[in-house]
């Protein structure tokens, strides 16, 4: 196959500024999508856990995390793969995407096989079996529409993406709504996810042709080459389904679906601050791969700021989480999930980890290390799983309810700081400078200095037991970090101010350094 460092075919070169501004616009684009669509995705998982209880969530996530375990297999790694070769290989994606889609039938059908043949043999109910079968359809739609989102994002055509997401949710929504008012049966609730991955997966196809040129063909050769150089990122996604997955299909075996119901829940709430995680893996990965095969010292450029501005947003959201762990539970899923927010207090810190290693793994993606990133993967695809089996029994001995809760979170949490500190070893002295180490010391000492303003907060009369004194103490946390984060310069104002006034400025000339496609010269 042609190297990745090969030149975009077709197109002029674009200078690593230009496209550093395109990519910035487009994540604008795709982050004022997702606010819309998290919006809606926030209020059905408050509204999901208090309507079934944690028993009747617990069967609900469980069925969900099964089934999603069973068909990271079906997405053969290619989204990946398409956002680092198709962005500089446009015509590429064409050559191996009906082969692969009718490879991804054949999976989706085997699966769906096995799935039944294994909840049958462990004596699962009914109603759980059929619900995790339904959600098996869904999660083929979903793979499907996250390798044509790919070719969107590899190709920077975004607007339509943008509106797909909105729909979609508002699809998903609405049936959500519909089911719960009604009072159907537990499986119903599929019905919701996979009617607005049908009408995605539609509306993207046509986006793909019009606007990327994506072709139906079957070309085995083609077909062959994509698995084949497809392979580390496949092998990268199904480890990263087991951390994700695997651990709470565990959970319900070795516990009881009730402490799923509870991790699932306040899994729900943490999973909110990961609004930027996708907008990484799609504008990320292609920026880097064309500043790599250009400017490798660009690339590096992009990696250091990276890191740097991610750590400045994701480490306050995760601090207030952590703070708050009660009164977030009580706020958005009820008191009969308090005991699960120690559980959310140990899944804060993961999300500022998983930032860093996307940032991480997405430059040594796009230097040609992708084994590194696949390999780490693997290793905590083993350790969760071993920790869940070691520590699930011994927590929920000494902690009753929620313990097994606790360890998953536990073991999650501790695979993902060895997955992190390896990918930053892996790049060394490239990941961060002296600015990037300054802004980390400097976001550091301020959330030790807010944390010890939480602590005398709640000895003076603020206590997290009652619910609007627990809004008023995080909203005092909330004004002093953001005062110390001023003061000791660790978020820069006129750097953000600069940032969004150059972006705003030159959105005429970024678009004009785009080379346009066949489809629109002719028209």
């Amino acid at each position: 196959m042609p190297p990745t460092s090969a030149a975009p075919t077709g197109a002029e070169p674009v200078s690593p500024q230009v496209d550093t501004h395109t990519s910035l616009r487009n994540a604008l684009k795709l982050g004022g999508s997702l606010l819309v669509t998290y919006g809606i995705a926030l209020v059905m998982r408050m509204v999901l856990p208090r309507y079934l209880g944690p028993e009747g969530f617990g069967r609900y996530n469980w069925a969900d995390g099964f089934s999603g375990a069973f068909f990271v297999l079906s997405a053969l790694g290619l989204d990946v793969y398409i956002r680092k070769e198709v962005s500089v290989r446009p015509e590429h994606a064409s050559e191996f995407f009906g082969g692969t889609l009718l490879l991804q039938v054949g999976l989706a059908l085997g699966l769906t096989g096995a799935m039944w043949w294994v909840m049958r043999a462990s004596g699962e109910p009914p109603e759980v079996q059929r619900l995790a079968l339904l959600l098996g359809g869904y999660q083929f739609f979903f793979r499907l529409n996250a390798i044509l989102a790919a070719v969107l994002h590899a190709r920077e055509r975004v607007d339509g993406l943008s509106v797909a997401h909105v729909a979609m949710k508002c699809i998903w929504g609405g049936g959500l709504v519909l089911v719960l008012v009604l009072g159907l049966p537990l499986p119903w609730l599929a019905a919701p996810f996979i009617g607005a991955e049908v009408f995605k997966a539609v509306y993207l196809f046509q986006l793909t042709r019009a606007h990327a040129g994506l072709k139906l063909r079957l070309d085995v050769r083609s077909t062959l080459g994509a698995l084949l150089a497809a392979l580390p990122f496949f092998l990268n996604d199904a480890a990263l389904a087991t951390n994700g997955r695997v651990d709470v299909s565990l959970l319900g075996v070795v516990a009881n679906k009730t402490e799923v119901g509870y991790y699932g829940a306040v899994w729900g709430i943490a999973g909110m601050t990961m609004l930027l995680s996708p907008i990484l893996g799609w504008v990320l990965l292609p920026m880097m791969s064309r500043a790599a095969a250009t400017s490798p010292e660009e690339s590096t450029r992009i990696l250091r700021r990276g890191l740097e501005g991610i750590l400045v947003v994701s480490v306050p959201v995760t601090l207030a989480l952590a703070l708050g762990a009660e009164t977030w539970v009580r706020l958005m899923i009820g008191e009969a999930y308090l005991p699960a927010a120690p559980v959310l207090r140990l899944l804060a810190p993961i999300f500022v980890l998983t930032y860093v290693a996307t940032v991480c793994g997405s430059w040594l993606m796009a230097s040609g290390r992708t084994w590194t990133v696949t390999r780490t993967s693997l290793l905590a695809a083993v350790m969760n799983p071993a920790l869940n089996l070691l520590l699930i029994p011994l927590l929920l001995a000494r902690l009753g309810p929620t313990g097994g809760a606790s360890a998953t979170a536990l073991s999650l949490a501790l695979c993902e700081i060895v997955v992190t500190l390896i990918l930053v070893s892996a790049i060394g002295s490239r990941a961060f400078d002296a600015r990037g180490l300054t802004v980390l010391g400097k976001t550091l000492g301020v959330c030790a200095a807010v944390t010890a303003v939480h602590l005398l907060l709640g000895r003076a009369g603020l206590d997290a037991r009652d619910l609007p004194r627990g809004l008023a103490r995080l909203v005092v946390d909330g004004a002093v970090y953001l005062s110390l984060v001023l003061v000791t310069g660790a978020v820069r104002r006129d750097e953000v101010l600069a940032l969004v006034r150059r972006v705003k400025d030159r959105r005429k000339s970024a678009a004009t350094a785009q080379s346009p496609l066949p489809e629109e010269r002719a028209a």
